[in-house]
């Protein structure tokens, strides 16, 4: 199994727990601050930050977290979120919830190799990819 692990700068909690509202889970976190004996120290400002959280969207695990101050992101760790799924209605709906603040990168709308796809960034940065499997 392949699990997507997120990696958000400070934002994970707002970004987890509007996912939560999107598709209908309950957002829990263990925050760094909660894990004393990690073995890592982060700085004081970053203790309510997320350590970990876990949840699924459209039956597959997801896991996030809060990149600690100073660690670079670096090419090839970044993830983008393909949900295939066989109701258009919830595509629809799920595409329009996280476009709001983000960027479409293409319109839901039939494709060659889907009966409908799209794209976007999320507010959060996140990719998200949509096709329907009907």
């Amino acid at each position: 199994m392949i699990v997507p692990f997120l990696c958000f700068h400070g934002r994970c909690e707002e970004a987890v727990s509007s996912y939560a509202k999107i598709f209908n889970f309950e957002a829990r976190f263990l925050l760094f601050h909660q894990a004393p004996g990690r073995g890592f120290e982060v700085p004081e400002s970053f203790n309510s930050k997320v350590m970990f959280t876990q949840f699924t969207i459209a039956d597959q695990q997801v896991m996030a977290t809060d990149y600690i101050p100073g660690l670079p992101t670096v090419p090839g760790q970044s993830v983008t979120l393909n949900i295939i799924h066989t109701s258009k209605a919830d595509i629809e709906a799920w595409f329009a919830a996280l476009s709001e603040g983000g960027t479409v990168g293409m319109p839901l709308q039939k494709t060659n190799w889907a009966p409908w796809y799209g794209s976007l960034t999320d507010r959060f940065g996140i990719v998200w990819q949509f096709s329907l499997n009907a």
